[in-house]
C-alpha cells in the first residue's frame, strides 16, 4: 500500500462490520468485501469555520491578495510619474516675497533722482521703516524639441506596462491559489480514506486475533500483513493530514483570512473540471494575443525608446515665454520717476521676454539616450524570446490536460477490471481454489489504479489553471478554462 495516494474511501457501510472467518478462507473474502467499497466518496462533512468554493477562493485572493496589492501601488507609481510629466507642460510660477527695514527718503525738488536725505551720515531712528517686497515670475515652455512631449509619451507607456505587469501578477496569484485549492481537496479526500481504513484495519485486527485463538484457520502471516497494512495507512493519513494543513495555510494566507482559520473547500470531492475543446493552434494565437508579459514587453520596449528619444533632445535648446512683476513698498520713501533708476524699496516694474535655454554638457545626454536604447533593446530581445517560448508553454499545459484526462479514463476503466478480478479471486479462494497471493495481487492493483484516477484528475485540474494562465485568460471577468466566480 502506498503512504499517500489520491483520494479513496471505503463504503462507510462497510466499516465495522468485519465477518467471521471460516477454515475456507472467508477471511480473505472479508478484506476483498472491504476492498470492494474503495472509490465510493464519503461525503461526510467536518464542520469548518469558513466555506469556500474554487471561482470564490480566486475572486478573493486577486481582490485582496499584498502581491497584487504591491503590484498596484507599482501602477500608483508610474501614474504619478505620468502626471509629472503632464506638469511639466504648464507654466511654472515663482512666487518670492519678504519683509524688512527700509530708509525713509524724499526726492530732491527738481530732480528725478536726488533725494534730501543723505544716505547714512545723519541717520536718525526716525528715519527707519519696513520695507514689503515680492516678485512673481511665470515661465512658460514653448517648443522643448521633444524633452516633454517624449517623457510624457515614456510615462504613459510606463503606465501600461505595469498594468500589465499587474495582471501577471493576478495570473500567477490565480495559479498558486488553483493549486492549493486542488491540493487541499485531494488531501483532505486521502484523508478520509485513511481514517476509515485505519478503523476497519483495527476492528479487523481485533477481530483476526481471537480467530487466531479460537484455531479456526487464520495464521499468523495473515495477522502480520494485517499489521503491516495498518502501519502503512497510517504514514498515508499522516502524509494527508499534513498536506490538508499546509495546502490550507497557504489558502488562508493568499486568501487573507486571519491565521489559523479554518477552510473547508464547497466541493464534496475532487472531479474532473471540463475539458479543453480548442485546437492547439487556435490555443497558441490567443496566447499570443492576451498574455500580459508580451504586452508589459513590448509597451516597455517602446517607453524606453521614447525616453531615449527625450535623452537626446537635452542637447537641445529650450523656448520659453517669461512674464514677471516685481515690486516693493517702503512707507515715508517717495517713488523715483525715471526710466534709468529703479528704487530696490520702492518699486513696480513688470516684463514679458521670450527666450531660449541651452545648457551643454558634453556627450551626457548622447550617453543616457544609448542606455536607455540599450535597455529598450534588451527588452525586445526578451519579447522574441517569450513569443517563441509562448507556444511552447501552450502546448505544455494543454498536453498535460489531455494525458491527465486519457489517465483518468482509462485508469477508472482498469480500475473497473481490477474491480472484477479482485471479486473472482476472492471467490476462488473461499472455496479452496486459489491461493491468497492472488487476491493480495488483485487488491493491490485495484488500490493504485483508484490512486491513479485520483491523481490524474488533480493534474487536470491543476493544468487547466496553468493553460489558463498561458493563453492570458486567467482573470475574474473572463476565465475559459478554470473557474474564477
Amino acid at each position: 500500500m502506498r503512504t499517500f495516494a489520491s483520494p479513496i474511501h471505503p463504503s462507510p457501510r462497510t466499516l465495522g462490520k468485519v465477518p467471521r472467518v471460516s477454515r475456507h478462507g472467508s477471511f480473505w473474502s472479508a478484506i476483498c468485501a472491504v476492498l470492494l467499497g474503495m472509490g465510493l466518496v464519503c461525503h461526510a462533512q467536518s464542520s469548518f469555520a469558513e466555506g469556500v468554493s474554487r471561482g470564490a477562493a480566486i475572486a478573493r485572493a486577486l481582490a485582496q491578495n499584498p502581491q497584487v496589492a504591491a503590484s498596484r501601488a507599482v501602477e500608483a507609481h508610474a501614474e504619478a510619474q505620468r502626471e509629472q510629466a503632464r506638469a511639466a507642460r504648464l507654466p511654472s510660477i515663482i512666487l518670492t516675497a519678504g519683509v524688512g527695514p527700509a530708509l525713509k527718503a524724499k526726492v530732491e525738488p527738481g530732480t528725478a533722482v536726488g533725494s534730501t536725505e543723505s544716505a547714512y551720515g545723519d541717520l536718525d531712528v526716525r528715519d527707519v521703516s519696513v520695507v514689503l517686497g515680492g516678485r512673481i515670475e511665470l515661465l512658460q515652455p514653448l517648443y522643448t524639441f521633444g524633452k516633454i512631449s517624449e517623457r510624457l509619451r515614456a510615462a504613459e507607456l510606463q503606465l501600461r506596462a505595469r498594468q500589465a505587469q499587474t495582471e501577471m501578477t493576478r495570473a500567477e496569484v490565480a495559479v498558486a491559489v488553483a493549486r492549493l485549492y486542488e491540493a487541499q481537496l485531494f488531501a483532505r479526500d486521502a484523508e478520509r480514506f485513511f481514517d476509515e481504513t485505519e478503523l476497519w484495519l483495527t476492528r479487523t485486527i481485533d477481530t483476526t486475533r481471537e480467530e487466531i485463538a479460537a484455531n479456526t484457520g487464520v495464521t499468523e502471516q495473515d495477522l502480520l500483513r494485517l499489521q503491516a497494512g495498518l502501519g502503512s495507512v497510517r504514514l498515508g493519513k499522516n502524509q494527508a493530514a499534513a498536506g490538508r494543513l499546509q495546502a490550507q495555510a497557504g489558502l488562508v494566507a493568499f486568501l487573507g483570512y486571519a491565521a489559523g482559520t479554518a477552510l473547508e473547500p464547497s466541493e464534496r470531492g475532487l472531479e474532473l473540471l471540463p475539458t479543453v475543446a480548442d485546437e492547439a493552434r487556435a490555443l497558441v494565437q490567443l496566447g499570443l494575443r492576451d498574455r500580459p508579459e508580451l504586452r508589459a514587453l513590448a509597451l516597455g520596449h517602446a517607453a524606453f525608446g521614447a525616453l531615449a528619444d527625450a535623452e537626446q533632445a537635452d542637447d537641445r535648446p529650450d523656448l520659453f515665454a517669461l512674464g514677471f512683476v516685481s515690486g516693493a513698498y517702503t512707507p515715508g520713501r517717495e517713488w523715483v520717476q525715471s526710466r534709468f533708476v529703479v528704487d530696490p524699496l520702492n518699486n513696480f516694474v513688470p516684463g514679458l521676454l521670450l527666450g531660449a535655454r541651452w545648457v551643454i554638457s558634453g556627450s551626457a545626454a548622447t550617453e543616457r539616450a544609448a542606455q536607455s536604447r540599450a535597455r529598450a533593446s534588451e527588452l525586445e530581445h526578451t519579447k522574441n524570446w517569450a513569443v517563441q517560448a509562448v507556444p511552447a508553454e501552450v502546448t505544455k499545459a494543454l498536453e498535460d490536460v489531455r494525458r491527465a484526462k486519457r489517465d483518468a479514463d482509462e485508469a477508472d476503466d482498469a480500475a473497473q477490471m481490477a474491480k472484477q478480478w479482485l471479486v473472482r479471486a476472492s471467490a476462488d479462494f473461499s472455496v479452496g481454489l486459489g491461493d491468497s497471493r492472488s487476491v493480495a495481487e488483485s487488491a493491490t492493483a485495484f488500490s493504485q489504479l483508484r490512486v491513479a484516477t485520483f491523481d490524474a484528475k488533480f493534474r487536470h485540474n491543476v493544468a487547466l489553471a496553468e493553460l489558463a494562465r498561458a493563453t492570458g485568460t486567467l482573470r475574474v471577468d473572463n476565465s475559459r478554462f478554470y473557474p474564477t466566480h
